[in-house]
């Protein structure tokens, strides 16, 4: 009996002990935790490239003791060198600690003896901001405010560290730091009707083009834009928040067909306080798309593109008379692709590299500047996407590009000839790299698919450095608490070409076929396929395949990293190229993937949005329902710059913008489409939901409505946490239950008897 008693003791504390150290049960993922806060955040670095010496600095924080530093780490001992900047600081006279808790960025002086901090950074465009600015000095550990009259933009130091240029209220200033004296370049610029030293929204959105000055070599002069936005219509936005009589807000917005602003370019002498006209021409329809400084300061090249984008002309302007000539030109029938930043100096060879896809593909030429004859660099059926330095000294270049794969990323070197050309990062997936000064070390972020972030030091022959600087361990940790699909990538063939994708399988087949959700966006700037972590909104897609959907997403003709045919697929004749191809992904899923026919879901945003309200209308029946989230549905009511690339002016093309526009095609539709928008976005305007639902609404079509009140194209709140999407997301995955859900049900006639139980299609 005392056998049996310890032997069942024994039992009890075993099942104790398992019970105790079972491996936690899972949580399913929810939408409160993906946007709710910051619990599944990725960490990301904040961090420059020191120009003196082989090191970097970036920015630490602890928010339990609102502590917030710089600190620079060596690559050779992989160790923290010192702390050059802390919020901490006190200033002499002061009882109390600087005006600020935290700052968001920073930049390095040309030789690292100033830091430029930048806190309360708010939104100008799409990519640009302004901010509060100061700038740290080092050596007399001071800190000034770089102006106390407003939030400033585009700040940047001259090339020896002694000024700072910064645009506010668009005019162009200069200040010296040796005494505080500021020099306004500019006295007549006003949002929205003249910018100088900045560009506007539309060059930003379609040329990649923010800061819109750049100092001469010695420091000593600077050239600059000028913007004359009065030539473009307004367009009205109305913020409401709870006001009595809403705000009516102006944005200039230049829509398809309709005038572009008028770009001059200015040289001001700071030495001899003279302001040089530079001849761009007096043509109103062209663009002025970047200019760079000859090393030696006494040209300056300017590139110039026709309003049909077919024509980019590189004008050698004289800096002194403001003269120029026409050296070198860049042709296409269709639309020649514009690199932002482009030309790249070499002292040693009197010549500039140029990026171009002249070949078919983004490659590297050397362009002589005695002759301009123009000779390639590199070669390939393969995407050159940055080039990340030029060490002239050891001759050679090193870029970034996908030559290994379309939805890879990786960094690569070759000689100032293009020999030698070889691969220096490791792994799949896709690698943002930034170079030491010496070029003998890099910082390497990479992602994968199905893992964040991860930043390692190397060096330029390929070999890790120390341990790894990030690992986002603790966001790969959490992320284990939840019941969470992976991400898988895959390709298929459509119509003769191979479009890569990914997909997330469902956890379980509940209806015997797997209802399908694509997902696209399809435009001609960004590739859905890259393999790399996709943030929150990467959780949402798993979010709704844990719900029961296989979602999946491609990269259709038209969009980049194939080369220009690739993209250029659909010039002229946008949508249908795109839709060809989602409609063999849903036959390639339903062959392959066990995809239920009929329930086939399209969701996209933006130009996304657009495909969405497309297979909504033009393409009805063909998908069981379709979600748009701010979509182009007429190209007239957008961007010229972006649309005319595509469709021409549409006096020229009235037909492809007629059979582009899904707001013309309404009578088509049968049922299933959510329809959203925020009312106060300034990229693709309501104006264009607000057209498609009238005219839904004249053919007297049923449909699903979801409105943002002001909020923009991005559909976000700011804070920690993101109700917005919390709010949009809900909608969208209770949208596409119940459409599934009306799937389901048996067919029945007025008479209230059943009448079949097939499906509709």
């Amino acid at each position: 009996m005392k056998q049996l008693i310890l032997f069942a003791f024994a039992i009890t504390c075993i099942s104790a002990y398992a019970q105790e150290n079972k491996p936690a049960e899972k949580k399913p993922l929810t939408l409160d935790v993906i946007w709710g806060g910051n619990y599944l955040d990725e960490q990301k670095l904040v961090v420059r490239k020191m120009n003196s010496g082989d090191s970097i600095a970036f920015i630490r924080a602890d928010k339990a003791t609102n502590s917030q530093v710089i600190v620079t780490l060596d690559f050779a001992t992989g160790k923290l060198i010192d702390t050059i900047f802390t919020n901490q600081i006190r200033n002499e006279k002061d009882s109390s600690l600087v005006t600020f808790a935290f700052f968001e960025d920073f930049e390095m002086a040309p030789d690292d003896s100033k830091i430029l901090i930048q806190t309360q950074i708010e939104s100008l465009f799409y990519n640009s901001t302004r901010q509060f600015n100061y700038i740290w000095d080092r050596a007399t550990t001071t800190l000034k405010p770089v102006s106390a009259d407003g939030k400033q933009s585009y700040v940047s130091f001259s090339p020896d560290s002694k000024k700072i240029a910064f645009v506010r209220e668009g005019n162009l200033f200069v200040k010296y730091l040796n005494n505080d004296q500021v020099i306004a370049i500019t006295a007549d610029g006003s949002a929205g009707k003249v910018l100088y030293g900045m560009a506007d929204a539309l060059y930003e959105n379609c040329f990649g083009i923010s800061k819109g000055y750049q100092w001469s070599p010695d420091g000593e002069s600077i050239a600059f834009f000028r913007f004359n936005e009065n030539v473009v219509q307004q367009y009205p936005i109305t913020v409401y928040e709870g006001r009595t009589y809403p705000e009516i807000i102006s944005q200039r917005y230049p829509k398809a067909g309709e005038a572009i602003p008028e770009v001059q370019v200015f040289i001001y002498s700071l030495r001899n306080k003279t302001l040089t006209k530079v001849d761009v021409g007096v043509n109103p329809n062209q663009y002025i798309t970047g200019f760079k400084w000859q090393p030696d300061g006494n040209n300056l090249y300017v590139q110039r593109l026709n309003r049909p984008q077919t024509q980019l002309e590189i004008l050698k302007a004289n800096t002194r008379t403001g003269n120029t000539t026409i050296v070198f030109k860049e042709e296409n029938k269709e639309y020649v692709k514009v690199f932002a930043d482009n030309m790249f100096f070499m002292q040693t060879k009197n010549a500039f590299l140029w990026q171009s896809e002249r070949s078919g593909y983004a490659q590297l030429y050397e362009v002589a500047l005695n002759n301009f004859v123009v000779k390639p660099v590199t070669t390939g059926n393969w995407e050159l996407q940055r080039i990340e330095g030029i060490d002239e000294e050891n001759g050679e270049i090193y870029f970034t590009s996908n030559e290994t794969a379309a939805t890879e990323q990786n960094l690569y070197k070759c000689g100032l000839d293009g020999t030698g050309r070889q691969r220096i990062t490791n792994g799949q997936g896709v690698h943002y790299t930034l170079l030491s000064a010496s070029f003998n070390y890099f910082l390497d972020e990479y992602s994968l698919l199905n893992q964040p972030a991860i930043y390692q030091m190397y060096s330029t022959k390929g070999r890790a450095m120390h341990t790894t600087l990030v690992e986002n361990k603790l966001l790969v940790q959490r992320l284990k608490e939840f019941t969470i699909p992976v991400t898988e990538s895959f390709s298929f063939t459509s119509n003769g070409n191979n479009l890569n994708g990914w997909i997330i399988k469902p956890l379980a087949i509940t209806r015997g076929r797997n209802p399908l959700l694509i997902y696209v966006y399809g435009g001609n700037t960004l590739q859905e396929s890259l393999d790399a972590w996709k943030g929150k909104m990467g959780l949402t897609m798993r979010y709704l395949a844990a719900e029961g959907f296989m979602v999946v997403c491609i990269d259709p003709r038209g969009t980049p990293g194939k080369g220009q045919a690739f993209r250029n697929s659909n010039y002229k004749n946008i949508g249908d190229i795109e839709m060809s191809d989602l409609i063999n992904l849903k036959k390639y899923a339903v062959a392959n993937l066990k995809a239920d026919s009929n329930a086939v879901s399209v969701i996209g945003w933006s130009y996304g949005g657009y495909l969405a309200a497309l297979a909504a209308t033009k393409y009805a029946g063909t998908f069981t329902n379709t979600i748009a989230i701010a979509p182009v549905t007429n190209w007239r009511f957008y961007e010229n710059a972006y649309i005319e690339r595509l469709l021409q002016l549409p006096a020229e093309n009235p037909d492809g913008y007629k059979s582009s526009a899904a707001v013309n095609f309404v009578r088509n539709y049968n049922s299933g489409l959510l329809l959203i928008h925020g009312s106060a976005d300034d990229n693709v305007h309501f104006q264009n939901s607000m057209e498609f639902s009238r005219e839904l609404i004249n053919a007297n079509k049923q449909f699903q409505q979801y409105f943002f009140p002001d909020y923009a194209h991005a559909i976000s709140s700011s804070g920690s946490s993101n109700t917005a999407r919390i709010n949009l997301f809900t909608k969208i995955t209770a949208f596409m239950k119940e459409q599934l859900a009306q799937l389901d049900k048996p067919i029945v006639a007025e008479t209230s008897k059943p009448v079949n139980n097939k499906k509709k299609k």
